[in-house]
C-alpha cells in the first residue's frame, strides 16, 4: 500500500507538471499566440506577416534580466492574462489589428524576444527619426537607433518602442534579438499600407489611376553599372564615336564592373530612319553592327527608345502603318513623340490592340532576340499619357485609362525581356506607375556636367543630388532608383568628383556614367564639335571635350560596380513623395551599414556642401547609432590614413563641395582590416576575411583586377609586430609599409584574379 501511495503521488505530481507545461494556442484579431508555461515563452504570428516574434520572455527586472517562472495563462476577450509566482506579478497582453500591447504591475519590467528579419524584412527608420544623416544597408545589419522592421512583401512596418534595442542574432543573422520596456499603447505596432498611406504613394490619384506599392522583383540583385552616350554626345554620337568609346571602356573600366553600354536617342532621325534602320548620316553600317561589337567586347547593349512613337513615313515593322495606328489631336493632326531626334517620330495609339500585336511585340522580339538588346531606357517622360488624356476622344478606344495603357505596354516589354533584360522607366509624372514591370526608374530631371549648372537650365549635378537623396527611399525597395547619369570630368573638380562617386556608390543606386573615355583624333573631335545636331554640354565647354585623365578614371575604379545596397531610411528625405523631388537641404552624411564577408562596419560619407573648406563633426552614437560604450577606429578611404575619434566624435576639415569617406569599425583589441584599394565599401573584393585569436593570424581571400596594384589597409596598433606574410599567388611584388603609427599598407602586384593571403602578428 505504501508503495502504491508513493506511485500515485508521483503520478499526480507528473500530471501536475505536464498540465503546467502544456502549450496553449489562441487566435485573436488576426494573431495566433502560442504559450508555453513550461519554459515561460510565447510566440506571436500574424495572418498577414507570418511569424513576428518567437521566444518571447517576460522579464521581471530589466536590470537583472530575471525571467518570470511558474506562470499561468488564460484569455479574457482580446486580452491574454499571465500570472507568475516567481516573482509574483500580473501581465496583460492586448492583441488588436494594429499590434500588441504589454502591460504589467511590475516596476522596471521588460520584454525580450527574437524576431525573424530575413532579406525581405529589413531594419528601417521613419521620418520622425531623421537626424540629418541618411542610412543605407548592405547585408544583415542593425544599429542602436533602429526600432522598425519593414516587411517588403506586405507593405507593413513593424514598429517597436523607442526604447527598444534590435541586434542581429550572432548565430543566425536572419533573426533579430529584441529587448524593450513596455510602454503605454501598442509596444509592437503594425503600420499597414506604409508606402501607400504613410509615405503617400497612393495620393497620386491622377486621371483615375492610383499607384500602389509593389516590392522590387528578384531579377537583379543590384542596380546597373554602365555608360550612356547622352551627356557626352547628346544628339551627335556617331558610329565611330560609339565604337571608340566601347573599345576604350572595355580597356580601361570593364574589369571594374561596367556591364552596360547604352546609346541615347539620335539614331531615329529623318524620314528614312526608324528604330531598326538607323540614320545613315551617323550610322552608315546600321545599329545591329554596333550591337554585335558591344557584345563582342563583353558588354550588354542598351538603348534609349520611346516606345510610344515611331516614324510615320517609314515605320519600323511595315512599309506604312494604318492611320489608326497613330494618335491624333482634336484637330486631326499628328503629334511628335517626346524627346526623339526630330519630328519624324509620331505618337502611336496603343488603345488599338494591333499596335501592340503588329508593332511593339515584333519590334522588341527583333531587338531582344535577334540584336541582343539587354537594357532599355524607356524614354519619353510619360508625356504620351498627358497627350492622350487631352485627346482621348480621337483614340481608337477612348474608354481606356492612360496609366493602364502605360502599364499594359510595359508588361509586354517585360514578357519579352524576361528575367534577363533590364527595363528602366522614364515616366516623370508620378511614382509607381511602372511598379512590378520596371527594374529601375529615373527619379528626377536631366543633370549636367558642372556642379551648379551655371548658365544652364538643368541645375547641374545639384539635380543629380536632389533625385538621389529625395527618392532614395524607393531604392532596392520598389525598384533601383536612377538619379540620372554620373559625371566627374572638368569643370567638376576632383573633390566634387569624389563627392559624386562616393554618394552613388554608398547609396547603391544606378551607377550609369557619361564621361568621355576614348581618345579623340583631331578629325573626330572637329566633326563632333561642328556637328549640325545638338552637342549639348560640349557647346559650352568645347575646350574640355577630352578623355578622362587617370586620376578621374580612378574615381570610377574605386567605386564601381553598384553593390547590393538598399535604403534603410524609408521616407522621402526632407521632401514629399513625388517625382523630381527637391529636398530642402542635403544630408550632412550618408551612412552605409555593412555586414558582408569583409565584416560588420559602417562606411560614411561626411559632406561639405558649402563653397569653403569647413570643419565638420560626426557623433558616432547620435549620428550613426553606434554603441556608446564601444571604441572605434576610422579609416579615411580617399586619403589613406586613420582618423582620430576622441570621445567617439570625429571632427575634420572637409574641402569645399567635398566629402570625407570613412570606414568605421569597432576596435576589438587586435589587428584588423580597415579597407582595400579596390572599392570604397571594402565589400566588393573580399570573399573571405578572418582573425584567429589563438594564432594571431589575419587572413582573407580577395578577387582583384589582374595587373593592378591591390592594397590592404590593416589597423595594427603601435607596438604590434607583423611577423610573417603568406600569399597563394603569382604576385610579382609584395610590400608591407607602415604608413602611420597604427596603419599598415600591404600591397600586391599580381596577374592573378584571386589572392589568398595571411599575416601573422
Amino acid at each position: 500500500m505504501k508503495t502504491r501511495a508513493i506511485f500515485l503521488m508521483l503520478l499526480g505530481f507528473t500530471l501536475f507538471l505536464f498540465s503546467c507545461s502544456k502549450k496553449e494556442t489562441v487566435t485573436v484579431n488576426g494573431w495566433t499566440v502560442e504559450a508555453n508555461p513550461g519554459d515561460g515563452t510565447l510566440s506571436f504570428s500574424n495572418s498577414e506577416l507570418g511569424t513576428v516574434l518567437t521566444d518571447v520572455r517576460l522579464i521581471a527586472s530589466d536590470h537583472k534580466k530575471i525571467a518570470l517562472k511558474g506562470w499561468s495563462f488564460k484569455t479574457e476577450g482580446n486580452n491574454l492574462k499571465i500570472s507568475s509566482k516567481k516573482p509574483k506579478s500580473e501581465w496583460a497582453i492586448k492583441l488588436s489589428d494594429s499590434g500588441i500591447d504589454f502591460s504589467t504591475d511590475l516596476s522596471g519590467a521588460a520584454v525580450s524576444a527574437v524576431a525573424p528579419a530575413p532579406e525581405k524584412r529589413i531594419p528601417a527608420r521613419v521620418a520622425e527619426q531623421d537626424n540629418d544623416v541618411m542610412y543605407t544597408q548592405m547585408g544583415f545589419v542593425s544599429a542602436t537607433n533602429i526600432h522598425n522592421l519593414f516587411d517588403m512583401n506586405t507593405d507593413i512596418m513593424i514598429s517597436f518602442p523607442d526604447n527598444s534595442l534590435l541586434t542581429r542574432d550572432k548565430k543566425d543573422p536572419e533573426m533579430m534579438d529584441i529587448a524593450f520596456t513596455p510602454v503605454k499603447g501598442d509596444d509592437i505596432h503594425l503600420i499597414k499600407k506604409y508606402y501607400d498611406e504613410v509615405v503617400g504613394l497612393s495620393r497620386y490619384d491622377i486621371k483615375n489611376y492610383k499607384p500602389q506599392y509593389a516590392p522590387i522583383a528578384d531579377r537583379f540583385k543590384t542596380a546597373p553599372t554602365g555608360w550612356s552616350s547622352w551627356y557626352c554626345y547628346y544628339m551627335s554620337p556617331s558610329e565611330e564615336s560609339l565604337f571608340k568609346e566601347t573599345d576604350a571602356i572595355a580597356e580601361k573600366l570593364k574589369r571594374y564592373g561596367v556591364k552596360y553600354i547604352q546609346l541615347d536617342a539620335a539614331y531615329s532621325r529623318g524620314d528614312s530612319a526608324n528604330w531598326l534602320d538607323w540614320y545613315k548620316g551617323l550610322y552608315p553600317n546600321g545599329g545591329k553592327v554596333w550591337f554585335e561589337h558591344v557584345i563582342d567586347k563583353g558588354f550588354v547593349p542598351g538603348l534609349w527608345l520611346n516606345i510610344f512613337g515611331d516614324n510615320y513615313a517609314r515605320p519600323s515593322m511595315a512599309k506604312k502603318y494604318p492611320e489608326n495606328f497613330f494618335l491624333h489631336d482634336k484637330d486631326g493632326n499628328l503629334s511628335p513623340a517626346c524627346c526623339s531626334a526630330d519630328k519624324t517620330v509620331k505618337r502611336l495609339d496603343y488603345t488599338n490592340p494591333d499596335v501592340i500585336k503588329k508593332h511593339l511585340r515584333p519590334l522588341f522580339e527583333t531587338l531582344v532576340k535577334d540584336w541582343g538588346l539587354g537594357y532599355l531606357k524607356a524614354g519619353g517622360w510619360g508625356t504620351w499619357m498627358d497627350f492622350y488624356e487631352k485627346n482621348r476622344s480621337m483614340a481608337f478606344d477612348s474608354t481606356k485609362n492612360s496609366r493602364e495603357i502605360y502599364r499594359e505596354t510595359h508588361k509586354v516589354l517585360r514578357d519579352i525581356f524576361g528575367d534577363q533584360g533590364y527595363l528602366l522607366g522614364c515616366a516623370m509624372h508620378e511614382i509607381g506607375v511602372g511598379f512590378e514591370y520596371f527594374d529601375g526608374s529615373r527619379t528626377g530631371g536631366d543633370d549636367y556636367a558642372s556642379w551648379t549648372g551655371k548658365n544652364h537650365w538643368s541645375g547641374g549635378m545639384q539635380t543629380f543630388f536632389n533625385s538621389l537623396f529625395g527618392a532614395n527611399y524607393l531604392n532596392g525597395i520598389c525598384w533601383w532608383s536612377d538619379p540620372d547619369d554620373v559625371m566627374v570630368r572638368d569643370p567638376l573638380t576632383k573633390e566634387e568628383g569624389k563627392t559624386i562617386v562616393s554618394t552613388i556608390s554608398l547609396a547603391g543606386q544606378a551607377y550609369v556614367f557619361s564621361d568621355f573615355v576614348a581618345d579623340f583624333s583631331k578629325e573626330r573631335l572637329d566633326k563632333f564639335l561642328n556637328s549640325k545636331f545638338n552637342i549639348g554640354w560640349a557647346k559650352n565647354y568645347p575646350n574640355l571635350v577630352k578623355p578622362l585623365p587617370e586620376e578621374k578614371l580612378d574615381l570610377y575604379r574605386k567605386t564601381m560596380p553598384a553593390m547590393p545596397i538598399r535604403a534603410m531610411d524609408l521616407y522621402p528625405f526632407k521632401t514629399k513623395a513625388k517625382c523630381c523631388p527637391k529636398p530642402k537641404s542635403f544630408p550632412k552624411a550618408l551612412d552605409l551599414k555593412v555586414n558582408a564577408a569583409s565584416g560588420s562596419y559602417d562606411v560614411v560619407s561626411l559632406y561639405n556642401w558649402t563653397d569653403n573648406d569647413t570643419l565638420k563633426a560626426l557623433d558616432l552614437s547620435s549620428d550613426l547609432g553606434l554603441e556608446k560604450e564601444s571604441k572605434y577606429v576610422a579609416f579615411d578611404f580617399w586619403n589613406k590614413k586613420l582618423v582620430n575619434i576622441p570621445a567617439n566624435r570625429i571632427e575634420q576639415t572637409v574641402p569645399a563641395h567635398g566629402t570625407l569617406a570613412l570606414i568605421i569599425r569597432k576596435e576589438n583589441g587586435h589587428p584588423m582590416l580597415m579597407g582595400t584599394s579596390r572599392h570604397i565599401t571594402s565589400a566588393y573584393s573580399l570573399k573571405y576575411y578572418h582573425w584567429d585569436d589563438e594564432t594571431k593570424i589575419i587572413s582573407g581571400k580577395s578577387e582583384i583586377v589582374p595587373g593592378d596594384k591591390y592594397v590592404l589597409y590593416i589597423y595594427a596598433p603601435k607596438g604590434t609586430v607583423q611577423k610573417d606574410l603568406k600569399v597563394n599567388s603569382s604576385a610579382r611584388k609584395i610590400t608591407v609599409n607602415r604608413i602611420g603609427p597604427d596603419l599598415l599598407a600591404v600591397s600586391f602586384d599580381s596577374d592573378d584574379e584571386s589572392l589568398t593571403w595571411s599575416l601573422h602578428f
